[in-house]
């Protein structure tokens, strides 16, 4: 199981699309906490976000998860040029060819996807936490 997540690691990693992709919807999820931070001062009309109660804790869960629900279009394009990738650079044939079975290629595949959404879920649960803490 390790092995076919390093394969594709290298071959996510390698891909410059990939790399970008991942990396902005990590970065785009972090910006929800400056979306905290941003205080509109509009003559004598003064309106903080986070004193609208939009990060206290039971709404904050709500929010984030409804937000990064749109960024997981990244991991999505990321998650169908990984497939398309396999064809275009002919490395499924390569894998067969070295030894990799068929249900270990789906398999590699299968738990990619599981690692992403694991890694989402954990992210945003612990930037939900901390601005909830922070604001609550």
């Amino acid at each position: 199981m390790k092995r076919l997540l390093q394969i594709e690691y290298i071959k996510l990693w390698n891909s410059r699309s990939s790399r970008f992709l991942i990396i902005a919807y990590f970065v785009l999820l972090t910006s929800i906490a400056l979306i905290a931070a941003i205080k509109f001062d509009i003559g004598p009309i003064e309106f903080h976000l986070a004193d609208q109660g939009i990060f206290n804790f039971p709404y904050i869960w709500h929010f984030n998860t409804f937000v990064a629900a749109g960024f997981k279009l990244f991991l999505a394009i990321v998650i169908v040029s990984m497939m398309s990738n396999e064809y275009t650079n002919k490395t499924i044939k390569q894998n067969l060819i070295d030894g990799l079975s068929k249900k270990e290629f789906i398999a590699s595949k299968f738990l990619t996807v599981l690692v992403f959404a694991g890694i989402s879920t954990v992210f945003v649960f612990l930037v939900s936490l901390i601005l909830g803490a922070m604001y609550s």
